[in-house]
């Protein structure tokens, strides 16, 4: 007797399911179109990028980017069930756009080049070492509404609603030469706790 068939594939081999096991890293809050077009703007994707959007909820950025970006490589990472089987569903006529139902803290980003990231401060911070990775291989990050830590933002915008939108790349790496441009501006800064040359406690000479 003949071993019995084996299952049929899933409908697409871009739509992968992942473990979860953590809870909900950011709420889902659809990004609207000014942060949108703030962010693929500050990324400068080509068609050699690879994008991952971590927490994509219904897949909105990463079709924009991959229409906008022929030749894109797109991949979504979301947690949670129902926002992921939207973004399956919106994404399934998208060429070159994958979407994956799991953890963003355990995601490989090895092969990112850009990374739109919207997570809640403890979040950011649980992949931290992930995204400091990105920038260290030439990678480019953009951060919705929080920062990045660790790092400092090389560019920081404004969407609808006074929202930040801040780019990271290399030069926003601890040590690297904007690094230590920014620590000396930083530096040369009056300090509050010390009188300023024209501060009345400072002594004159008489005329």
């Amino acid at each position: 007797m003949s071993p019995p068939p084996s299952p049929p594939s899933s409908p697409s081999s871009r739509f992968a399911t992942g473990s979860l096991e953590s809870n909900k890293l950011a709420p889902f809050n659809p990004i609207d179109s000014s942060a949108q077009t703030s962010a693929l703007s500050f990324l400068s994707l080509t068609s050699s990028d690879v994008l991952f959007d971590l927490g994509c909820g219904d897949g909105r950025l990463l079709l924009a980017a991959a229409r906008g970006t022929p030749g894109l490589r797109c991949v979504g990472v979301e947690y949670d069930r129902v926002y992921y089987d939207r973004a399956v569903s919106a994404c399934e006529g998208a060429e070159g756009v994958e979407i994956i139902h799991g953890d963003v803290v355990n995601v490989d980003l090895s092969s990112a080049t850009a990374v739109f990231v919207y997570l809640v401060p403890n979040g950011l911070k649980l992949v931290e070492e992930k995204l400091r990775g990105v920038l260290e291989r030439g990678g480019r990050i953009v951060s919705y509404m929080f920062s990045v830590p660790g790092v400092v933002a090389k560019e920081t915008g404004s969407a609808k609603g006074g929202c930040k939108v801040s780019l990271y790349d290399r030069s926003s790496l601890p040590g690297s030469p904007a690094d230590q441009l920014k620590s000396s501006a930083a530096d040369d800064e009056p300090r509050p706790d010390l009188p300023s040359p024209l501060s009345p406690s400072t002594p004159t000479l008489p005329p």
